[in-house]
Parts: structure tokens; C-alpha cells; sequence
């Protein structure tokens, strides 16, 4: 396994929990995406996306699979 498969795997993750806390301050701002942009990169909101990465990365490596 090569490392640029690794940190693309990782990367793509992380983009794919941005997007969803992204939607999820989306939603909650009243679909005001500037206003949603603003609350995605709070420091809150960038903790729920690395939560979101590792909790990935976790559920792979617990059923034994590849990244």
C-alpha cells in the first residue's frame, strides 16, 4: 500500500465529513450557505470533522479491511 493511496484515502474522507458537517451548518443556519461556511470552519465544527475522518478510518480498520 502505497502512501499517496493512504493520505488520498484520508484526504478523500475528510472532504466527504467537511461535506457532511457542511450540510449540517447549512441546515441550521436556515439554508443561508454563507452564514453555513462561516460555522463549518469554527473550531467546534473542524473537531466534528476529524471526528468524522478517524470514526471512518476506525470502522475499516475494525473490520480488518484496507484503507
Amino acid at each position: 500500500m502505497s502512501l499517496s493511496f493512504i493520505l488520498g484515502n484520508l484526504l478523500g474522507r475528510a472532504l466527504v465529513s467537511y461535506a457532511v458537517v457542511w450540510l449540517v451548518c447549512w441546515l441550521t443556519s436556515r439554508l443561508r450557505w454563507r452564514l453555513a461556511f462561516q460555522r463549518s470552519i469554527r473550531w467546534y465544527s473542524l473537531l466534528a470533522v476529524l471526528l468524522l475522518t478517524l470514526l471512518g478510518v476506525g470502522a475499516v480498520v475494525g473490520r480488518g479491511a484496507q484503507l
